[in-house]
């Protein structure tokens, strides 16, 4: 699925990108709170694509025609059912309910007759510690093959014997030279991206942040290096 309408310049309105690897292209957006959001759509796992601006919505208020776009159409991995996604700050909301109530009624029927859901996303919802934790998270996907096996084997060797730890004490336990650790740093943390070490991410992410593995375990696939 594709836009079905152009972000166009406004005076009320910030032009933004953002490249999506999910979707393989650069989404257009609205606002910077619209890139925030699809922060958090590229690092949740049981994403699998989203689209902005993704299907023009008609209905009928006091006998005229009008017509209503999301924001986004999110897809999930199964069963999941899609979430038709309208992203507001909270101001703008109070300032303009009256107007923005039928058209959220609107979509709202026609994302329950799609199978599909609605949902109305404020900043208090996007703008936590959780997104500057996913923002410094993504930094750190880079695809497994360019990571060192030998690296991923000494977090888990070190993880188990600590057990629950922090990012600190397992570098510490992994390697005595500070700049050893310094490499095997941005390894951690891609594990704890790709959800290979478990983490609170709801709370500010620090090298005295409680971590785990996860199952007990940690993999990586094999490139032939050894």
């Amino acid at each position: 699925m594709q836009p079905t309408r152009k972000i166009g310049k406004s005076h009320s309105a910030l032009r933004a990108v953002h490249p999506s690897v999910k979707n393989g292209r650069v989404v257009q957006l609205e606002s910077a709170l619209e890139r925030d959001f699809c922060c958090l759509l590229e690092f949740e796992r049981d994403i699998t694509s989203y689209v902005e601006q993704p299907v023009a919505i008609d209905y009928v208020l006091n006998g005229r025609s009008h017509r209503y776009t999301p924001d986004f159409l999110i897809h999930y991995v199964g069963e999941k059912p899609g979430v038709l996604a309208e992203i507001k700050y909270r101001a703008d909301l109070r300032a303009h309910w009256a107007q923005l109530k039928p058209k959220f009624r609107a979509a709202k029927r026609y994302a329950s007759a799609q199978g599909w859901e609605f949902r109305l996303y404020t900043e208090a919802e996007i703008q936590t510690p959780y997104l500057d934790n996913v923002k410094f998270l993504l930094c750190f996907r880079a695809p497994a093959s360019a990571l060192r096996r030998e690296y991923a084997q000494l977090l888990l060797e070190a993880m188990a014997q600590l057990d629950e730890s922090t990012p600190a004490e397992i570098l510490l336990v992994a390697f005595q030279d500070a700049d050893r650790r310094a490499e095997l740093l941005p390894v951690l943390w891609h594990l704890v991206s790709s959800g290979q070490i478990g983490c609170n991410l709801f709370q500010p992410l620090t090298m005295r942040s409680p971590v785990w593995s996860i199952d007990g375990h940690l993999s990586l696939p094999d490139h032939g290096q050894n």
